[in-house]
């Protein structure tokens, strides 16, 4: 080479950070329309059905949107565990009868009411498929008896009395049955997260959409152990199963607390909170697990805030809590069972979430989420920064210069209010000219969180007023500038 002054362009020196992660999610579940274990990006409540049509999947996708996500990967599994059609009870003075029959594309809580008396192609009726908080319009009766609900995956079956056809159905004749949705097993969800794990995106966290058993929360636990030895750090959320058919919330809140006796993981958030829900998509009022709502808000705020901070304001788009009765002292057993649920407040309107519960031990430093959330988020970033610096020379000037670059997303996030402090140190006395292992430690210090406030108040005593001083008074008697 001949001799000459040669410029070298040096790269990293504006401190930059890799794009962040936080807050973006995927959600695994099952839908009516799109091609399985396909990503689909949704940033917009208006593409949802357009690609993804119905279902538990769309559900949660339009609670979240609702509550503050703004994007969010689904993954449509396949949904090999069929819904199914519970039976019809009637009260009624007709002598016809009604019955319910299909593939529900989601859970329904339904109700048939006759409006007008009469036979086939003479009665008129409507329906709710939320339990009678909405209804449908006045329909006639199909004169073939089958009428498919639309959308639903339901058909209704009247049969008319053929003795007296007239006394068929009568004005206010009332048939009721529950639906529940589709759902995917251990091995379709698992197939999901194949497609996720394959692809680069950058995520926080997977929501599993449909209720789900401990058998389930451990296929997660060990596909998020799975992913941090791939440097992918995440949790998941599931959805536990609501009450069965009588079952008392006592006897559900017992079921679900002895549940979560048999596991416990730092990579899993369980949701165990129900509501009446405002559907933002149908508008109808439905009950549901509140997991999308959750999803929402945890994506919505920076990773060291709790989902239950009441500045944040209420949780939108929640009627009411369910199931029908629970009360405090339930939501409080199943927070200390560890799972995610929401709560009111004695002076506020609407409802909150009570904890950002993980699944963790007592003693484990990730029973919040958003411990969980800093320290994952840590870890990305940290580990980016680290990576410039493999088969680097470890002299001083390099191991001071990694120190530093280390410590840029740390003071990032102090910068961001995520931690409270950060530092990291790489020990002077390490031998790694025989290619051993640099170790380097890194210490953060999360953000406290006044979880529980006790408020002294009582009545004192007005503090002592001191005896005001004499003043002088230069006209008295003897005064100063009297004379004499």
């Amino acid at each position: 080479m001949l001799p000459d002054a040669r410029i070298v362009v040096a790269d990293g020196g504006l401190g930059l950070l890799a794009p962040d992660a936080s807050g973006l999610h995927f959600k695994v579940g099952v839908c009516s329309r799109g091609e399985v274990n396909q990503i689909i990006p949704i940033s917009d409540r208006d593409q949802i059905v357009a690609k993804l049509g119905t279902g538990p999947l769309v559900d949660a996708l339009f609670d979240a949107i609702g509550t503050g996500a703004s994007l969010i990967y689904a993954v449509r599994a396949v949904g090999d565990i069929a819904g199914a059609v519970g039976p019809v009870t009637a009260t009624k003075a007709g002598t016809g009868n009604v019955t319910a029959a299909g593939a529900p594309l989601d859970a329904y809580d339904v109700i048939i009411e006759v409006l007008s008396s009469g036979s086939l192609n003479v009665a008129t009726f409507r329906y709710s498929l939320d339990g009678g908080d909405t209804y449908s319009k006045e329909i006639t009766v199909p004169a073939g008896g089958s009428y498919p609900i639309d959308g639903t995956g339901l058909t209704l079956s009247f049969t008319a009395d053929n003795t007296n056809p007239g006394n068929s159905f009568l004005a206010g004749d009332r048939y009721a049955f529950k639906a529940t949705a589709p759902k995917a097993s251990v091995a379709s969800v698992n197939g999901a997260i194949d497609a996720i794990m394959a692809s680069n995106t950058p995520f926080e966290f997977i929501h599993v959409v449909g209720e789900s058993d401990a058998a389930m929360w451990a296929a997660m636990d060990t596909r998020a152990k799975d992913a941090e030895t791939s440097f992918r750090y995440i949790h998941f959320l599931m959805e536990a199963r609501g009450p069965n058919a009588g079952e008392s919330v006592d006897q559900w809140v017992t079921a679900l607390q002895t549940a979560a006796q048999t596991f416990a993981s730092t990579r899993v958030s369980v949701v165990a909170g129900r509501a009446e829900i405002s559907d933002a998509n149908t508008g109808r009022v439905v009950d549901r697990n509140v997991a999308g709502l959750y999803s929402g808000r945890i994506a919505a705020i920076k990773v060291s805030r709790s989902p239950g901070r009441v500045k944040d304001g209420p949780i939108p788009g929640v009627v009411a809590l369910n199931p029908a009765g629970i009360n405090e002292g339930h939501i409080t057993m199943l927070d200390e069972a560890r799972y995610v649920t929401f709560r009111q407040y004695q002076g506020l309107p609407g409802f909150f979430v009570t904890n950002g519960r993980m699944m963790a031990d007592s003693t484990s430093d990730f029973r919040y989420v958003e411990l969980r959330r800093t320290m994952d988020k840590a870890c990305r970033e940290v580990r980016l920064a680290a990576l410039g610096f493999v088969q680097d020379e470890g002299t001083e000037a390099g191991l001071s210069d990694m120190e530093k670059r280390l410590s840029e997303p740390l003071d990032a996030m102090v910068g961001a209010g995520e931690i409270a402090a950060g530092r990291v140190v790489i020990p002077r006395d390490q031998q790694i000219i025989a290619g051993a292992k640099l170790r380097t430690k890194v210490r953060i210090v999360p953000i406290g969180i006044m979880r529980a406030i006790e408020v002294e108040i009582g009545f004192e005593l007005p503090a002592a007023t001191p005896a005001a001083a004499p003043t002088a008074n230069p006209s008295a008697e003897g005064g100063v500038g009297n004379a004499h």
